[in-house]
């Protein structure tokens, strides 16, 4: 795993640690707790398994620190034997099961994804039907 995305995830730990014992529920910081205890137990060795556990470490990050845990984090974690979906594909299907007429979301992977050095700018293209979807983010900053 590159240095970056290692720093990126223990950010998200530090944050998720600082801001736990803040949710109201004990179920809720047993549950946070067993969620850090499998991402930080899934392989680091591909760029794959580090995108997919940094994904779940910032969303899980998002909501400790709003006080409250969403889908997927109100149930346990999948096991040690289960890999992790991608999160947008985890989202999907929890979508669809929520929404009967939707269909389930399969693997979703981009055709292409492309991060700035500097991190201010990303890219993503993904074939569908009929097209190419595509997804750019620009962050600017100004000094006043």
């Amino acid at each position: 795993m590159g240095t970056r995305d290692h720093q990126e995830f223990k950010n998200a730990l530090r944050d998720i640690a600082q801001h736990a014992h803040k949710l109201n529920s004990p179920f809720d910081r047993v549950r946070c707790a067993e969620w850090v205890r499998k991402l930080t137990s899934l392989p680091d060795d591909n760029l794959e398994a580090c995108k997919i556990r940094n994904e779940y470490a910032q969303f899980l990050r998002i909501q400790v620190c709003n006080n409250f845990l969403h889908v997927p984090f109100l149930t346990n974690p999948p096991n040690d034997t289960q890999t992790l979906v991608s999160l947008p594909e985890r989202l999907g299907n929890w979508m669809s099961d929520e929404i009967p007429d939707l269909p389930k979301a399969g693997p979703i992977s981009p055709v292409i994804h492309h991060r700035s050095p500097d991190g201010r700018a990303y890219v993503a293209a993904k074939q569908i039907p009929g097209g190419v979807l595509c997804y750019l983010a620009i962050l600017t900053c100004y000094e006043i």
